[in-house]
């Protein structure tokens, strides 16, 4: 497990590195952070591992600049993530050296004394160590989401994540709208726990997001949104920048799985809404179509009825799909469908007797609305069109 090099450029320690090499082997993974120094000269192959991450004043290239190319070349051999050059030796690099590093994909950056190596090696363990463990923590959700998981390993998972939860809890997951990179995840969650000691809750990263898990003692006497508001508002997250899916509380950790997947799915509803914060008990049908939404039955249901409206219109040059998603946006009422597709309303009634009858279903009014709605419903969720 580790972070990049584009990750670690974030870290205020190296705020003021200069990359004059290798800008397109940024996405090297850094798994330590290593020195160069002046007992290396005589052999540098095979000092250093794949990964590390390598600092240097060069001091023992200060008088010989051919033990700098020496050095690189080694380096680029070992496959190390990257070179940091403290400028004490060396403020520029000669051409030739530049152009092999960038020959190799192989960033080099000289930094001055505003940054001490101490600070660097800190910064980026600290960084390592936070993704190592966030990375753990996601296998273990994920497993607790594996659809086979018994309810005992679901629990044991829990209480390994955090031996103080609760049994009553409630979870809710958060999602930027414009994903950045997990560096701005981390570093909302590590000020979090800096500022935040309840032993009781566990909020770390999942996938591209923040995903918390809050619990109590007593289910019914708890006031289960102020506890989310204040938890958001603990985590430091701006409901403007984020999407939020809240599950329901529920009163055992075996239903661990059942409370993230509401809050995934929640998410997923309130995204595609544009909505910033959506509880799943809200989400309607949702609550249904969401989790099932890549299952063989619910797709093979929605593409019979939406296939033939597609096929019509482009043999016809129609707009038959887009008026039956209109019809189902605006609840099955024609004067209002009309409005919003700025038809009159015997064009729109023309069009639904069109539809039924593309679908074979003439003499089913009632029946006609419920599998058209919900066919709709899938097929905006499929195409992510809500």
């Amino acid at each position: 497990m580790s972070i990049t090099v584009l990750d670690a450029m974030k870290l205020n320690s190296l705020k003021n590195f200069k990359l004059v090499a290798g800008q397109w082997g940024l996405n090297r993974n850094i798994e330590k952070v290593g020195i160069l120094d002046y007992e290396f000269v005589k052999k540098i192959k095979g000092q250093f591992v794949q990964g590390e991450f390598i600092l240097s004043s060069l001091l023992f290239a200060k008088d010989d600049v051919n033990l700098l190319i020496g050095a690189v070349k080694s380096l680029i051999e070992d496959n190390v993530a990257c070179l940091a050059i403290k400028n004490i030796y060396y403020s520029e690099l000669p051409d030739y050296i530049i152009d092999y590093a960038n020959e190799a994909n192989f960033p080099i950056f000289i930094f001055d004394n505003s940054a001490f190596f101490e600070d660097i090696i800190t910064d980026i363990t600290d960084m390592i160590r936070a993704v190592d463990n966030y990375q753990l923590l996601e296998a273990k959700i994920d497993i607790i989401l594996q659809k086979n998981t018994s309810k005992s390993v679901i629990r044991e998972l829990a209480l390994e994540i955090n031996n103080s939860f609760n049994e009553n809890f409630l979870a809710f997951y958060c999602k930027e709208k414009r994903y950045r990179n997990q560096k701005n995840i981390i570093s909302i969650l590590e000020k979090y726990k800096i500022n935040n000691k309840n032993d009781n809750d566990s909020v770390f990263k999942y996938r591209d997001g923040i995903l918390a898990i809050t619990t109590k003692k007593k289910i019914d006497k708890t006031d289960w949104n102020k506890v989310v508001y204040d938890l958001i508002f603990k985590i430091n997250i701006n409901t403007d920048d984020f999407y939020i899916g809240i599950g329901n509380k529920h009163s055992s950790l075996n239903d661990l799985d059942i409370g993230i997947n509401e809050s995934l799915n929640a998410l997923k509803a309130g995204e595609k809404a544009h909505q910033n914060m959506t509880f799943f008990n809200d989400i309607g049908i949702y609550k249904i179509l969401l989790p099932y939404l890549e299952d063989h039955w619910i797709q093979d249901f929605y593409l019979n009825l939406i296939a033939p409206l597609q096929n019509y219109d482009k043999k016809n040059s129609t707009e038959i799909l887009n008026t039956a998603i209109a019809y189902v946006e605006n609840g099955g009422n024609i004067k209002n469908t009309a409005i919003s597709l700025f038809q009159h309303e015997n064009t729109i009634r023309y069009r639904i007797n069109k539809i039924k009858e593309i679908l074979n279903m003439k003499e089913q009014d009632g029946d006609f609305y419920e599998q058209l709605s919900i066919a709709i419903k899938i097929y905006k969720l499929s195409n992510s069109l809500l």
